[in-house]
This record gives C-alpha cells, sequence and structure tokens, in this order.
C-alpha cells in the first residue's frame, strides 16, 4: 500500500461507473470511507444523486473500485486490530449491555439481560468499536493509496 498525499480536507475523486461523472469525497465523509472497520455498503454519486453500492465506484486516480479498496486494507491491516474489531469489542460490548441494561430498566430478568449485552455488542461492532479502533491506530487509512 502506497501512501499517497491525501488530506481529509482535499478529499479524493471517485466515478460512478454508470453516469461516468465524478465525486470528490472530503471530510469525515472520507475518513469513514477509507476506514476498513467502518460499516459501509454505498455512497452516492453528487450527478445522480440517491446511495449506491460501493462496486459501481471506482478511485478516479487508480482505477480500483470502492469495494475492492476497502476490502485490500482490510487484508493489509495488523492482525490486532482485527480481533479487536471482531472480537473484543463486541466483547466489551456485550459485558458492558449485561450490566448496564438491568440497572436502567430496573429489570434483572433474562431476557433483559439477553436484549441489552446484544444491543451492547452490536454498539460496539457496528458504531463505537470502530471507531475506537481509529483513535488507537496509527495508521490514517485515507492517507493509502
Amino acid at each position: 500500500m502506497a501512501k499517497a498525499s491525501y488530506t481529509l480536507r482535499e478529499g479524493r475523486v471517485y466515478v460512478h461507473q454508470k453516469c461516468r461523472q465524478s465525486t470528490q469525497v472530503n471530510g469525515g465523509d472520507f475518513e469513514g470511507l477509507c476506514n476498513p472497520f467502518n460499516l459501509c455498503l454505498g455512497t452516492v454519486c453528487a450527478h445522480c444523486g440517491g446511495p449506491r453500492a460501493l462496486r459501481t465506484f471506482h478511485w478516479a486516480d487508480t482505477g480500483e473500485q470502492l469495494d475492492d479498496y476497502r476490502r485490500r486494507l482490510r487484508t493489509k491491516v495488523p492482525p490486532i486490530y482485527s480481533w479487536w474489531y471482531l472480537w473484543i469489542s463486541p466483547l466489551i460490548g456485550l459485558i458492558a449491555g449485561t450490566i448496564i441494561g438491568p440497572l436502567f430498566l430496573n429489570n434483572s430478568s433474562l431476557p433483559v439481560a439477553a436484549g441489552s449485552a446484544l444491543v451492547g455488542a452490536l454498539i460496539m461492532y457496528l458504531i463505537i468499536g470502530p471507531k475506537l479502533l481509529m483513535l488507537i491506530a496509527p495508521k490514517k487509512y485515507y492517507q493509502l493509496r
């Protein structure tokens, strides 16, 4: 993975394969699109509008499809990051949900504890875990080509 001079402010340009028009993405949207652990199923074309699948876009400068780019980044990360994303952060959410849910609901029944545990695991896996990982990870994935 070659390091490029991409910045959050300037971003990067991708092209919609259907209409062949380019869209510049920057800021938090660019960072989220490049974060291989962030849940991202698609993006938008500034010309066509509406969400489209990542496989229908490619980077203007390299021609690589966005879904292939994200898959490639996931294969290049250190194993501890993958362990964090897949196992550790959901486990933390599971434990926290099991403890916090019944406290807030004043009900310590098994269904409440199980439901809270599931919600906690999903929140950590989909939202908080990837954000925490990017605070810990030394790499800024949006700078990689």
